[in-house]
């Protein structure tokens, strides 16, 4: 195991950047920020056994649509925000090959602050910071329909030392994801820096209703889209509520679906 390159601390962590050769010539890892530049990564070719030596790259464990077989494989970071944290992982084909990034200081990120890791909960989202100087501000953002909106304005307090933070996310129903962006006081050089996302998936407790024998109105645990089906199981009624007025429905026997899930019959006199 050996280690050439330029060391910076990043989020915490000690990363190398340059070349990286770890898990005995099985991967390359590399760690910064992405700042608008492409990162050019050279890709040997072994001709006994007419391989290119990059048989995948993971950009924070995502896969990118990459041609391997090139000479110089170039990463434009599509799809990612100016200022994202990136971590890249670089698997090689074979332990004999050693792909070479060709510029690393293209990601090299320059800065005293940075985030520590940030957790999300059920009930809260918590991060923490070193290195903070004046007056910046955060801003909590959540990924909805493929575009990051602002939730929250959070006034940074200032302090180099580090500093810990706390925000009540109104989660919904599945997958929710979010990040912080820190913006830097205005006389910093430095206009903002993302931390990594985070991602939970959010599911309440399950919706209860009462009664199962009724004559006008069925009363839910607490407010939910509903679908009623007869038993035909076509859908004879849909809404939202915390009240269902089934008064209008003929006598029988009906299934109620709360958000697609949690079927429960019941019967209108």
């Amino acid at each position: 195991m050996f280690y050439r390159g330029f060391l910076i601390i990043f989020f915490g962590i000690i990363v190398y950047l340059g070349y990286a050769q770890v898990s005995p010539g099985k991967e390359t890892y590399l760690a910064g920020v992405y700042q608008g530049k492409t990162l050019f990564i050279q890709n040997p070719f072994n001709r006994d056994k007419e391989v290119f030596c990059v048989r995948e790259i993971r950009i924070n464990e995502r896969t990118p649509d990459i041609n391997y077989n090139l000479s110089a494989i170039m990463i434009n970071f599509e799809g990612y925000d100016l200022y994202t944290p990136v971590k890249i992982r670089i698997i090689h084909a074979d332990t004999l090959c050693h792909p070479v990034i060709l510029n690393p200081e293209s990601i090299l990120f320059h800065t005293i602050f940075r985030f520590l890791p940030i957790h999300l909960t059920d009930s809260a989202l918590v991060w923490s910071t070193k290195g903070e100087r004046g007056k910046g501000y955060f801003e909590v953002q959540r990924l909805e329909n493929g575009i990051w909106e602002e939730k929250a304005i959070v006034e940074a307090k200032g302090k180099y030392e580090g500093a810990g933070y706390l925000h009540r996310p109104a989660l919904t129903e599945g997958a929710n994801k979010y990040r912080i962006k820190y913006n830097f006081p205005r006389s910093s050089r430095i206009k903002y820096l993302y931390s990594s996302e985070v991602e939970l998936e959010h599911y309440p407790d399950r919706v209860r209703f009462s009664p199962k024998l009724v004559k006008t109105h069925l009363y839910l645990s607490r407010v939910s889209h509903y679908e009623i089906y007869d038993q035909g199981n076509n859908l004879v009624q849909e809404g939202q509520g915390k009240a269902v007025d089934v008064s209008k429905l003929r006598k029988g026997r009906y299934v109620i679906y709360f958000n697609g899930k949690f079927p429960g019959p019941f019967s209108k006199e």
